[in-house]
């Protein structure tokens, strides 16, 4: 299925909601870029947040434990790029990440046990096949300052080890 550029880039920016505006190639300039990067870093942070503390199996504790970590090393490289370079982080027009959060917060905070694990992994591969795909084939050939350009190529295969990591466990717990 071929996703429209217009939509790769709102897929990503409100995390894996088709409501969300359409933004226009002229908003991607790379402090857009940036605020997108961070903000699927925040998402991540929190979500893998609950699910080391609420996983019911081991696996889910495991995984979320790594990504969590992973996505604060990473959101912090992102960060300090972005003073170094002098980008402002500045999010897209009518940005609706923050309610799709605490949204997905929400849904998650009301599962337990089995049916947590299973809509955290199933959340989890939507929301890295999301990423993925936006970053190899928007955002990544939109950003124009090579070494942000740089880090995101740097940190797309741990985007890459997240999804296959939890593609394993859904597999393995038999999800």
């Amino acid at each position: 299925m071929v996703i429209p550029r217009k939509l790769k880039i709102a897929l990503l920016s409100t995390f894996i909601t088709l409501s969300a505006p359409a933004y226009s190639a002229d908003e991607l300039d790379d402090s857009t870029i940036m605020a997108i990067f961070d903000q699927a870093n925040t998402v991540d942070i929190w979500i893998a947040r609950i699910g080391s503390m609420k996983g019911h199996s081991t696996e889910v504790k495991q995984l979320a434990k790594m990504v969590m970590t992973d996505h604060q090393l990473v959101q912090q490289m992102g960060r300090e790029l972005a003073k170094a370079e002098g980008l402002a982080i500045t999010p897209p027009r009518n940005d609706g990440s923050a309610q799709d959060l605490a949204d997905t917060i929400a849904l998650l905070q009301s599962k337990e046990g089995e049916e947590f694990d299973k809509a955290y992994l199933k959340r989890e591969i939507a929301f890295h096949k999301g990423v993925i795909n936006a970053i190899d084939s928007t955002l990544l050939p939109s950003i124009k300052n090579p070494e942000f350009k740089a880090l995101v190529k740097k940190v797309l295969p741990g985007f890459k080890h997240h999804l296959q990591a939890t593609q394993n466990a859904a597999q393995k717990l038999g999800y």
